[in-house]
């Protein structure tokens, strides 16, 4: 992010990380206005009871939390009825509100953002479809005096579903864990097995005949994050080339659909720092009839957003609201892929916190004469027919293989 440039990144639209006024995000400016169509998004906001039941979990199959999110799912549903499809299902963090006084329950806001482009809706039907699945974490720990653990997340369920929809024409939409929780016994907490996550799984199954067909790619992208301890709350540093890593794929041609924490880590400890490299999975797809085709779709951006909470009486609320930043993106054709929580917080006063969001956004790329134009960049006409200037202050770079452990390679300034 910020103002580096990639050589894969072959983009005339910038990042900014300056926050001003009172906006919680500064949304990415293109030098040129954008030709494209503009993205509408409808968002339904549901608040789901959790219940922690009263159970020690010493027998398997026990809830040990439960959760009434599947009644809201046929609600979910309505917006196709307007061109709508769901782009991602997000339980709203850092937000809960106690169900009542001794109450083992609590009200958590999850919220629905449903997205269209309604100048290039097709005679395509789609209706939503729910999955239910799995992960399960084993925990090992190692070197007693480095204090070592790492802890490794089963998600080969989540693979099987997508592989069996998208065979059927289904395209995913979106991953969400439900807060379900089923104990596994003592004996498998004895060797390290945690309790069953409940994860459901987001897919648009198509009305039409003859659904085009899609491959999708699991992408394992590791984030590092480092503690320092302070005075009153330790120093988050989070290492991750958020957009690096998005560009590489997206100029090979994939779309993102998701991205995951899928509770994969390995934790190092010290007296006053520890480390954390938590695992997320970033999933991407592409029309398999262009799977050897690697012309650029999409272009992307990853926006930061500070989402803000107070803590209160019986619960805790949000203070801001991303709907404006949808709204400015929409209105520059940039579509919501997801929202990935980050472990970026601070601490002001005695009962507010600030943490640092992630909305990964892409929008169509444009082609001329074959050739990729990114978004946002006027092009001139071309005095001799067959050829294409190159836009003022724009470089063509060589796709490079070079990428090292943190995302993409950046060009020396």
């Amino acid at each position: 992010m910020g103002n580096s440039k990639s050589k894969r990144q072959l983009s005339q639209t910038k990042h900014p990380r300056n926050y001003s006024g009172k906006k919680p995000f500064v949304i990415p400016q293109d030098a040129y206005p954008y030709a494209g169509p503009q993205c509408q998004y409808k968002i339904i906001n549901t608040p789901v009871t959790i219940q922690h039941n009263a159970t020690f979990g010493f027998s398997a199959g026990q809830q040990m939390i439960s959760t009434n999110v599947d009644s809201y799912y046929p609600i979910l549903c309505q917006p196709y009825n307007e061109g709508y499809k769901l782009a991602t299902f997000y339980r709203v963090p850092g937000v809960q509100q106690q169900g009542g006084f001794f109450s083992a329950s609590l009200n958590i806001p999850y919220q629905g953002i449903f997205s269209r482009y309604p100048d290039t809706v097709g005679p395509d039907q789609w209706q939503l479809k729910v999955v239910k699945s799995m992960i399960q974490t084993q925990q090992i720990r190692y070197g007693f005096f480095t204090n070592t653990s790492q802890s490794t997340g089963d998600t080969s369920h989540l693979h099987q579903i997508i592989f069996e929809n998208s065979s059927i024409g289904g395209r995913l939409s979106c991953l969400e864990l439900t807060g379900q929780t089923v104990s596994q016994g003592m004996n498998a907490a004895m060797v390290g097995f945690s309790a069953v996550m409940g994860v459901d799984l987001f897919f648009d199954m198509p009305l039409h005949p003859n659904p085009t067909m899609y491959t999708y790619q699991a992408v394992n992208v590791p984030v590092v994050v480092n503690y320092q301890m302070g005075f009153r709350c330790p120093t988050v540093t989070v290492m991750c080339d958020w957009q690096g890593h998005l560009s590489t794929y997206l100029q090979k041609g994939w779309k993102l659909v998701e991205t995951f924490l899928d509770q994969t880590q390995q934790m190092r400890g010290a007296a006053f720092t520890s480390s954390v490299t938590l695992n997320s999975m970033w999933f991407f797809e592409k029309e398999s009839s262009r799977l050897n085709d690697d012309s650029p779709q999409y272009q992307g951006s990853v926006v930061e957003f500070l989402h803000k909470t107070s803590a209160g009486f019986g619960g805790s609320v949000a203070k801001t609201d991303w709907t404006p930043l949808l709204q400015d993106m929409g209105q520059q054709g940039w579509q919501i892929a997801s929202i990935m929580e980050t472990p970026e917080i601070t601490v002001s006063g005695l009962a507010s916190v600030t943490m640092k969001l992630l909305f990964f956004f892409q929008r169509p790329v444009e082609f001329i004469s074959g050739r990729y134009i990114p978004m946002g960049v006027a092009v001139p006409h071309s005095p001799v027919p067959g050829t294409m200037p190159t836009p003022p202050g724009f470089k063509c770079f060589p796709l490079s293989t070079d990428v090292d452990t943190l995302g993409l390679q950046s060009e020396k300034q």
